[in-house]
């Protein structure tokens, strides 16, 4: 093969690539980017095995052809050059030639030919999402993800859609978050359970483009579509959990704090609380919330914060992490805590927006 391609163009799409490609691959060729050239696009291939990215870069072509290099060391030559372009050519000893301004590289590959072909998703659903919104929904539910491998099916998020409305769902157990949001048209319906580094990757490669992502789920695996980009992933093999029922739905004290508030005093009291639980308690009193942390090693730290509450007062407990990983995510100026007992589930949701819900088991006093 033999083109000149545009030096930043090429880097975005190395950087692109190189995210999915392990640092330690199993095997030598999964630690390189496969450049297939095609009349008047460069298309670059990278693949872990589980996920796997494609993506054409515009290109003036010269001749056809393709080889595989390290991704990651090609991405830092490529970073390093001088100029506006590059001009890429192989030999038939799987040498790749790189040449800018003055500077020639040459780069070992390995055949193409060794480098595994993604697999074709036969449809079985079909959807398509804003761009903004799939990254939106991933960026409000990842951090609930379970990181427990003895737990596989919570291992990533729960994907859903139906007619004209898309869920996503992550829980570790301890936590669960839930948003939800409008599909413009009919999608009919589908369902899946998304890998945590899929969805990272989609936020990597989507997240700040324009129009819609197509969504296409068939036969244990999901590709993921915008323009001249593609995600492809395994799915997750298992039935996630009946979330619906973990959501609680007759919450009968409602208070009401301003979000920056409620988060600053999370984490002062944090600061104090015992590294092992990190347990900072709720005081919910009629006008306050009174937030306090104690530990034998470090002291105590105590906090009153205004809210909006009438009811009867209540004491509870949370992992700090577990409240600050939420009200991060709170776009609003105030945030709704729901309570009922001081061991039941509580739920935090955006004041008047019914999309995003979050619940988080308390610890015990």
């Amino acid at each position: 093969m033999e083109l000149k391609i545009g030096r930043k163009e090429l880097t975005a799409a190395l950087e692109t690539t190189s995210s999915v490609v392990s640092t330690r691959p199993t095997l030598p060729i999964l630690g390189n980017v496969l450049i297939d050239v095609r009349k008047k696009d460069a298309v670059l291939s990278a693949t872990d095995l589980e996920v796997g990215i494609v993506l054409s870069v515009p290109a003036e072509v010269k001749r056809e052809g393709k080889l595989t290099v390290p991704a990651r060391k090609l991405l830092d030559i490529v970073r390093e050059l001088p100029g506006d372009s590059v001009s890429l050519e192989t030999d038939a000893a799987s040498r790749m030639l790189l040449k800018a301004g003055a500077v020639e590289i040459k780069l070992l590959g390995l055949a193409p030919d060794e480098f595994p072909q993604l697999p074709e998703v036969k449809k079985e659903a079909e959807v398509k999402v804003a761009c903004a919104t799939l990254a939106k929904m991933i960026d409000r539910t990842l951090y609930a993800v379970s990181n427990d491998e003895t737990r596989y099916v919570l291992n990533g998020a729960y994907l859903v859609w139906e007619k004209s409305e898309l869920k996503m769902v992550t829980t570790d157990g301890r936590r669960l978050s839930f948003i939800r949001a409008a599909l413009e048209g009919t999608g009919g319906k589908g369902e899946a359970v998304v890998p945590t580094k899929a969805l990272q990757e989609l936020v990597h490669l989507f997240g700040s483009a324009e129009g819609e992502v197509t969504v296409v789920l068939g036969e244990g695996y999901a590709k993921f579509t915008v323009g001249s980009a593609t995600l492809t992933t395994r799915l997750i093999d298992g039935r996630f959990p009946d979330y619906e029922q973990v959501i609680p739905k007759a919450q009968d004290k409602k208070v009401t704090v301003a979000t920056d508030a409620f988060l600053a005093a999370t984490r002062r009291a944090a600061l104090i609380a015992a590294d092992r639980s990190s347990s900072v308690r709720l005081d919910v009193r009629k006008g306050f919330i009174t937030f306090s942390a104690a530990s034998h090693e470090l002291g105590e730290a105590r906090e009153e914060v205004p809210a909006a509450y009438d009811g009867e007062s209540l004491s509870v407990a949370y992992n700090a992490r577990y409240l600050t990983d939420v009200l991060k995510h709170i776009e609003t100026k105030e945030t709704l805590l729901e309570l009922s007992t001081a061991l039941a589930p509580g739920v935090l949701r955006p004041a008047g927006d019914e999309t995003y819900v979050c619940v988080v088991m308390p610890i015990r006093l």
